[in-house]
């Protein structure tokens, strides 16, 4: 029976700079302090709900989920205007590069305690983590068709060498016989 995932809640997209070059100097951010605040509160509210599945409280992470996404948005409203409410959302939500790190860290952590079998990868699906065995499978499957590949091309390679060997035995064959008959 596959698994509805339709109240997880999803934060936006990271963006991404596609170079691999020299860190850039920090650019502006476009977004405004509201948007920051819900896509942050979004995102706390994502680190929860995967909490929440950890520890089989389904009801609760589909309430989150279902629910979290316009508190977020009218939390942001009031904080627009309100010091006392943004002071603490802005604290959460600004934790800097490390709160990226923590991001982009926390699904290879959670993979990797799911292989080891400290936590059931089930139970995680909708945030990333899959079953070892799939993963095994998969990289098995990668593995079986990088040899695959290998093989192919050594033989295509072997034929090739064969070939030329063949190409210039038949040229020094040829050679050999115009080498003799002028000589004769």
């Amino acid at each position: 029976m596959p698994i509805n995932d339709s109240a997880v809640v999803r934060a936006p997209a990271r963006r991404t700079s596609g170079t691999k070059t020299a860190p850039a100097a920090p650019m502006a951010s476009t977004q405004s302090p509201n948007e920051k605040r819900t896509e942050g509160l979004l995102g706390l509210a994502q680190m929860g709900q995967g909490i929440l599945l950890m520890t089989h409280q389904w009801a609760d992470a589909a309430a989150v989920g279902t629910h979290f996404p316009p508190v977020a948005k009218e939390l942001a409203n009031i904080a627009d205007s309100n010091e006392t409410i943004a002071k603490p959302i802005d604290f959460l939500i600004e934790v800097g590069p490390y709160g990226a790190l923590v991001s982009a860290l926390m699904p290879l952590a959670l993979q990797i305690l799911a292989n080891h079998r400290v936590i059931d990868a089930t139970r995680l699906i909708s945030q990333g983590v899959v079953p070892p065995e799939v993963l095994e499978a998969q990289m098995l499957a990668q593995v079986a068709t990088a040899q695959a590949e290998a093989m192919k091309a050594q033989q295509q390679a072997m034929a090739e060498a064969q070939a030329a060997q063949k190409s210039y035995d038949e040229f020094v064959k040829s050679n050999h016989r115009e080498d003799t008959l002028i000589a004769l």
